[in-house]
């Protein structure tokens, strides 16, 4: 998987396209990566383009949940975007990246190699977090 291939694919499928430049630099530049990753907690219908983005319906396994609707496999290699240093940028197996990514409170985008796929998770307020799966065909 190439990072930078991946980055663009998912930059040109799911962010806004009057965002999509700030994006590019933000997700490429390691010292500017954290105003893109801040955006996950509050701000992501602001960058995301909510056409493709649904939110997963409260009561449901969200693992099984996004596995069926995304179809998508354990082993399927994705890329984390996280407001988490200790995850941010890690290529993991589907099954390991969510394990990583959910529940952990700040924002995080588990994006599918081909990048038409993702798993967002927005930071933990009062309440149950937001949690949502995206589809680009």
């Amino acid at each position: 998987m190439d990072n930078n291939t991946t980055l663009d694919s998912f930059i040109k499928n799911f962010i806004i396209k009057d965002k999509r430049e700030r994006s590019e630099l933000e997700l490429k530049n390691v010292r500017k990566r954290s105003r893109f990753t801040d955006k996950l907690n509050h701000k992501w219908d602001t960058v995301l383009d909510m056409r493709y983005v649904f939110k997963i319906p409260s009561g449901l396994n969200d693992y099984e949940f996004t596995k069926k609707e995304l179809n998508i496999s354990d082993s399927e290699i994705c890329y984390i975007i996280s407001n988490y240093d200790d995850i941010d940028g890690q290529i993991k197996e589907f099954k390991y990246a969510f394990d990583l990514v959910y529940g952990r409170g700040f924002g995080s985008i588990i994006i599918n190699g081909s990048a038409d796929k993702l798993y967002l998770e927005t930071e933990l307020q009062q309440g149950k977090q937001n949690r949502f799966i995206g589809i680009k065909m």
